[in-house]
């Protein structure tokens, strides 16, 4: 994969993580980013999916909760990385994958706001529901948007 096709992926991973954005009680905001990742880790690998994952996610942090920045950089990079094991093999691993990643994603987010100072257990106990649908959202978006692709678009090369 060239370079720019690998900032094209973070780019679009930024745009979707910040085209909506619900807030919610620990500060952070539900968003559609999931989707883009795991589109990314399942279309172009381990590696892109850890990059775009990681960089695209952590930018919108930036942008929107920036505390929450470094936590995003590592659990969304881990997040597309896992995506990418997916990535041309069998279709039970590409379903499984990105179900393991989604849920690795809920769990490093519950423990970077339980173990954060000014949030805990209480914050980290509250968004949990959310972070869970984000992930059911981000697990079939994005498995859709890569069945799309995979069906009616050429791979990138």
């Amino acid at each position: 994969m060239k370079w720019y096709q690998v900032v094209g992926l973070t780019v679009m991973v930024l745009v979707t993580t910040l085209f909506i954005r619900i807030p919610v009680a620990g500060g952070g905001y539900f968003n559609l980013g999931d989707t883009m990742i795991v589109f990314t880790g399942l279309y172009a690998g381990r590696k892109v999916g850890l990059i775009a994952g990681g960089v695209g996610s952590a930018i919108a942090d930036l942008i929107g909760f920036p505390l929450f920045a470094p936590i995003t950089l590592i659990v969304k990079g881990v997040e597309g990385y896992l995506c990418g094991l997916g990535h041309k093999t069998s279709k039970p691993f590409e379903y499984l994958m990105p179900a393991v990643a989604v849920l690795v994603m809920v769990c490093g987010y519950f423990a970077g706001s339980a173990l954060f100072p000014s949030l805990g257990i209480a914050v980290a106990l509250t968004d949990l529901p959310i972070n869970l649908i984000q992930a059911a959202v981000g697990y079939i978006g994005g498995r859709a948007i890569f069945l799309a692709f995979d069906r009616f678009v050429l791979p990138l090369t």
